[in-house]
């Protein structure tokens, strides 16, 4: 609880400095929120050694079908990268690489779920015979 209360703090904060150097000089602004950015995504990697483990769990749950939690851990990881390059591309003003930015990774992650998708429909053939 606390530390999401810290990064609301330090979001707000980046925020109101990246405003006021805005309108001395643009690009100081888009430093600053790179920078709280990065500080934000320190404090969410504390917190993979937890996700870590419960994934860990999750494998012995699954047996053989630990390739399910890979590509859950792959998706989740491009999704997080994607929106944190799209959030600091639209920050800079570049909306249409941030588009593109989001367009490839939702690519990449129908991409990393045809495996699942095939083994569904395999599955589903199989009961029908």
């Amino acid at each position: 609880m606390m530390d999401m209360i810290k990064i609301g703090l330090i979001g707000i904060v980046g925020v109101l400095v990246a405003v006021s150097l805005k309108s001395y000089k643009a690009e100081y602004g888009v430093y600053v929120g790179a920078a709280v950015c990065l500080v934000i995504l320190g404090y969410a990697l504390r917190y993979f050694a937890g996700i870590m483990s419960a994934m860990e769990q999750l494998q012995g749950y699954l047996k053989d079908n630990y390739s399910y939690i890979t590509i859950l851990m792959k998706t989740v990881g491009v999704t997080y990268a994607c929106e944190f390059c799209s959030g600091i591309c639209k920050d800079a003003g570049y909306s249409g690489i941030a588009g593109q930015v989001e367009m490839i990774g939702k690519l990449y992650i129908l991409l990393a779920g045809m495996p699942i998708l095939m083994t569904l429909i395999e599955s589903i053939q199989s009961l029908a015979g």
